[in-house]
C-alpha cells in the first residue's frame, strides 16, 4: 500500500481498490457517536499503564472504529492495513473541512 492518503477536495479516497467519500454533513447521532470515539482516556490512577507501542494500538483502532462510523459503506476491517499516519490523516481532514465536527484529541500520529 502506499505511503499516503490522497483524499480529493469532496472527501473521497480510496483504500485497497475500493472508493468512499466522506460526507458532507452527519447526522447528530454520528457525530455524538464520532466525539465519544476519539474522546481522550483519561489515566486511571492505579490502573493499567500502556506502552508507548500499545497506546498507538489502542489510538489506530479507535481512529479506524470513529471513521467507520461516519464514512458510509466503510468497515473497520478495511482501513487494517492503514498505517496510524494514514487514519489520522482521513480525521485531520474531517476536522478541517467538516465545521460542525470538532474534537478534543491531538492528531499528532
Amino acid at each position: 500500500m502506499a505511503d499516503d492518503l490522497i483524499i480529493s477536495g469532496d472527501g473521497s479516497f480510496e483504500v485497497e481498490g475500493r472508493s468512499y467519500r466522506i460526507p458532507a454533513q452527519f447526522s447528530p447521532r454520528e457525530i455524538f457517536s464520532y466525539r465519544r470515539l476519539l474522546e481522550p482516556i483519561p489515566d486511571v490512577p492505579g490502573g493499567t499503564e500502556l506502552s508507548d507501542e500499545q497506546l498507538c494500538v489502542q489510538k489506530a483502532y479507535l481512529f479506524r472504529r470513529a471513521a467507520a462510523c461516519v464514512i458510509p459503506g466503510l468497515e473497520t476491517g478495511a482501513l487494517e492495513s492503514l498505517s496510524l499516519a494514514m487514519l489520522t490523516a482521513i480525521h485531520r481532514w474531517i476536522v478541517s473541512h467538516r465545521p460542525g465536527v470538532t474534537i478534543d484529541v491531538p492528531m499528532s500520529a
